[in-house]
């Protein structure tokens, strides 16, 4: 298993370097999918990007305004054992970490930087993963500006495979959280065996007051010629903290057995899983929907072990990178259809398409 890994993003990143870049004496492809990005604060501002990973459903369909108002964080706070946070408090923390990112600083008065290896500070754009200082609670913090938006190749390796592998970015992939959270929730509370095994946080989102908006046009992209998304240039996760107990070690096998009953919705990948202190339960810590991160739009097949299971993505990857033909490519790029997500839906798990 430890091999497996180093090896998948071995293949990848030489994946990378042939697909990413495109030959200047290559003849300009009119059918590839392009989108012009604009802030509603700044709408003469318009940055573009022609790509060939570009997909649809990131970008069309993962913002739902509805589900999105829904979840964010209530007007009562939240309640933590026997307190309480305030909604006013967490704006209030929140904004003032905001003014600390707008003047580039290394360190937070109310937050503890538990990852920003996808955050670029002289530019204030990406994914930074924060800890409460005095209260149990994880945010995950998403920053973008037009420009930023459009460029995915900007923020390391793991954010320009998101990208590269499944045509995503990560700002959007934000919003499948909580709806693939709430799809678990659904089908574990279904199980006999699974719900008295996994442990899953809470989670809100959080908006800041007078929000900017991301303006997206696409072309080439999804059933229409051209289409419009929008979505929040900021916004946040807040999610309740789980401990891990250090003397207990999560089983692969079990791992990737979870992966399969929730039709590999989640990553088996050891990182997104520990043992929670003082119940001995399997934390979930990472809900983003994986296949959009892949690229699939066809249920997964399910796999026994990680070998078998990195070996399955990384034959799919290249397949998809350079042994497509071009009706295929272009099927991809104009088809929303997805076994994973039903874009009419605005219910709180519009993508869990059975719950048995």
């Amino acid at each position: 298993m430890k091999h497996t890994v180093p090896l998948f993003v071995f293949i990848i990143s030489q994946s990378i370097f042939t697909t990413a870049q495109r030959s200047p004496h290559r003849p300009h492809d009119p059918h590839l999918p392009s989108i012009i990005v604009w802030s509603s604060d700044n709408p003469h501002d318009r940055q573009r990007l022609i790509d060939g990973h570009l997909k649809p459903t990131p970008i069309l369909q993962s913002f739902r305004h509805k589900h999105f108002e829904k979840h964010l964080v209530p007007d009562t706070g939240i309640a933590y054992g026997d307190k309480q946070i305030t909604k006013e408090k967490i704006n209030a923390l929140i904004e003032h970490f905001l003014d600390e990112i707008k003047q580039k600083k290394h360190a937070y008065r109310d937050f503890i930087i538990l990852k920003e290896s996808g955050f670029i500070r002289q530019k204030k754009c990406g994914l930074i993963i924060l800890k409460f200082k005095d209260y149990p609670f994880v945010f995950k913090f998403f920053i973008e500006n037009p420009k930023s938006f459009i460029n995915p190749y900007d923020k390391g390796f793991e954010m320009c495979n998101v990208f590269v592998a499944g045509g995503s970015f990560r700002h959007a992939l934000g919003f499948t959280r909580i709806k693939t959270l709430s799809c678990l929730k659904k089908r574990i509370a279904r199980d006999e065996h699974w719900r008295n095994r996994v442990s899953l946080p809470r989670k809100w989102f959080w908006l800041p007051k007078d929000p900017a908006w991301l303006h997206i046009q696409t072309h080439n992209l999804g059933p229409r010629t051209t289409d419009h998304a929008v979505m929040p240039a900021i916004y946040g996760v807040i999610a309740d903290e789980l401990h891990e107990d250090k003397e207990k070690e999560t089983d692969y096998a079990e791992l990737m057995n979870l992966s399969k009953f929730s039709e590999h919705r989640i990553d088996p990948h050891a990182k997104n899983f520990f043992i929670e202190k003082g119940t001995g339960k399997i934390a979930l810590i990472d809900t983003e929907l994986f296949p959009i991160i892949m690229g699939y739009t066809e249920k997964i097949d399910g796999r026994d072990s990680h070998v078998a299971w990195y070996l399955q993505l990384a034959g799919k990857y290249l397949k998809s990178k350079v042994g497509s033909y071009k009706w295929e490519r272009y099927e991809k790029w104009r088809s929303t259809k997805n076994y994973y997500w039903s874009p009419k839906s605005e219910s709180a798990a519009p993508f869990c398409t059975k719950v048995h």
